[in-house]
């Protein structure tokens, strides 16, 4: 039980100096395989003490850490597959591969750690790594989300870091319990939202989501969407104390955050042009809703037995889906079967916005429980109005792909087929876990939402048929990382008060200060100088004097030697 805890994310670190080579890239695809084997053979409720790593580390699978090791590990081996084919003949494939290994150790790593140093030891090694698969290639467009994503990433693990010293010092423990965790103060709760809230891409830290998707390969997109920003749900679960204590302000907080960005982030994604960055909101608003879920989680710990699962699956399902679109915008572009990635991204689409008879509205229904425990007529009016802009965000991200023009490329046939399989899985596996664990199937969640989705969204499509550009006006009004745009006069303003405050300074210093100065130094000579002294002060009289005065000194050692 130990080597296989250990091998899921130590593996990865070992392959990772050999992928330098071109004729070795192939070992990235081997990467997450033992992580795989992990999540299907080790129970739930395994762990292990080891004392010897780091300062005495635990590693182990709780119920949501396994649902979140299988996921995981099966994206990150689908988008190796591709990684492998898409830059098989970019020059920064060696270094693309070895980030890519790096962000998979520690993606993997913090899974399994049930310790507060091996979660954030993985988690801080997910985030610097993935900064290399942003600028992988170098362009200004990849360098400015890049320097974003660092800036954010390293403010949220500075955060985070502050959180985690402060559970340990607070429970007394560096693997706390549920119930060592109610000891827990509103700072090191608060500093634990904040510092995963920029990972999840809560608004207003979501900015890097959008800058650093069309920047980054689809290989590297698919996972940053669809498992690396699920860490910080997988952080929430395991150090919050669900279903041990309520906290009805924190949830609160966080049912308000999750719907605010539920809806906004698909109304920007709406009038955006690029796919990657029309996916990359719908990330943001699929987060919200999860963080959504959690703060209700929060207000009602008695449903923490049936939510937390209900929620890892849903966080896996969306994952898969999600990592699946990504790495069908890239076989939209490249590979040479178009009917069938046409056919598998609108099967994606629909799932992804849980259309009724698909496993997406499966694994929706099971967090009913939870979405309607209160009876807040507010949150469900949000919860609708929410589903019907993330269905119209959907159907702008499927017009988009019917729109690109492919170039395909051969040997895309591995990667195709591999996204064939995700798909499949994506189909088939919700309904058979639902039905395994004796479930009823909710076949038709979203009905009445899809419906209305409908209503508003074809009299917009019908009008860009008929007259193609009316809507050009407000495409890209916004754009990517949409705050970052608000604020970006502010540093030439900031130089330029700086300058104006320093010119005022000076002005108001010479006006006040310098007749002030003269006055004094007037007084000084009239009353502490004789007119002898005055004379003595003038650069003749005092040169001549020292020049004397040096030359006595010099004949008086000439005359003692």
């Amino acid at each position: 039980m130990t080597l296989p805890l250990i091998l899921s994310w130590l593996w990865p670190l070992l392959l990772a100096p050999l992928v330098l080579q071109p004729r070795r890239h192939w070992l990235v695809a081997l990467a997450p395989l033992p992580a795989l084997a992990t999540a299907l053979w080790i129970p739930a409720g395994a762990r292990v003490e080891l004392p010897w790593l780091l300062v005495g580390a635990t590693l182990g699978l709780d119920t949501p850490g396994r649902i979140f090791l299988g996921f995981t590990a099966l994206l990150w081996l689908v988008a190796a597959v591709h990684a492998v084919r898409a830059l098989r003949d970019s020059p920064h494939a060696g270094r693309f591969h070895l980030f890519f290994l790096f962000a998979m150790a520690g993606n993997l790593w913090l899974i399994v750690a049930l310790d507060l140093v091996s979660f954030y030891t993985g988690f801080a090694l997910m985030g610097i790594a993935s900064y290399g698969l942003v600028i992988y290639d170098g362009r200004r467009e990849s360098l400015r989300a890049g320097k974003v994503y660092l800036i954010l990433t390293l403010l949220g693990e500075a955060t985070l870091f502050l959180a985690l010293v402060l559970i340990a010092h607070q429970t007394g423990s560096l693997a706390p319990s549920a119930t060592a965790l109610t000891a827990l103060d509103d700072l090191a709760i608060g500093l634990l939202i904040l510092g995963l809230a920029v990972k999840a891409g809560l608004m207003p830290l979501h900015v890097w989501l959008p800058l650093a998707h069309p920047a980054a390969p689809v290989p590297a997109s698919a996972v940053l969407s669809g498992t690396m920003i699920k860490a910080a749900l997988l952080g929430w679960l395991r150090f919050l104390p669900l279903g041990a204590l309520a906290l009805p302000h924190w949830g609160l907080l966080l049912v308000l955050a999750g719907l605010i960005t539920a809806i906004l982030a698909p109304l920007i994604g709406l009038i955006q042009t690029n796919p990657k960055v029309v996916l990359a909101y719908s990330s943001v608003a699929k987060m919200g809703f999860m963080t959504l879920a959690l703060g209700l989680l929060l207000i009602e710990p008695r449903l923490a037995l049936v939510g937390v699962p209900a929620l890892a699956f849903y966080a896996g399902h969306h994952a898969l889906t999600k990592g699946g679109l990504f790495l069908g915008v890239g076989l939209r572009h490249t590979s040479g079967r178009q009917p069938m990635i046409l056919a598998g991204l609108s099967l994606l689409v629909l799932v992804m916005i849980g259309a009724p008879l698909t496993s997406g509205a499966i694994t929706k229904d099971g967090l009913k429980p939870v979405l309607e425990v209160l009876d807040w007529r507010w949150l469900g009016a949000g919860l609708g109005l929410a589903s019907v802009v993330t269905a119209l965000l959907m159907a702008r991200f499927l017009w988009l792909m019917w729109r690109t023009e492919p170039h395909p490329e051969p040997g895309y046939r591995a990667a195709g087929a591999a996204w064939g399989l995700l798909i499949a899985a994506i189909l088939v596996l919700p309904p058979a876990i639902a039905l395994s664990d004796g479930a009823k199937l909710g076949w038709t969640t979203n009905l009445n939402l899809i419906a209305i989705a409908l209503a508003l969204g074809l009299p917009v499509l019908l009008a860009a048929l008929q007259r193609p550009g009316t809507l050009d006006g407000i495409l890209d009004r916004i754009p990517p990382g949409d705050l970052l745009e608000a604020l970006r006069p502010l540093p030439p303003l900031w130089r330029w008060s700086q300058r104006w405050i320093w010119c005022r300074w000076v002005a108001w210093r010479e006006r006040l200060l310098a007749p002030r100065i003269d006055w004094i130094d007037r007084q000084w000579h009239a009353t502490r100088t004789s007119p002898v002294e005055r004379q003595m002060e003038r650069w003749l009289v005092a040169g001549t004097l020292w020049a004397g005065l040096v030359l006595s000194i010099v004949l008086a050692v000439i005359r003692w030697l």
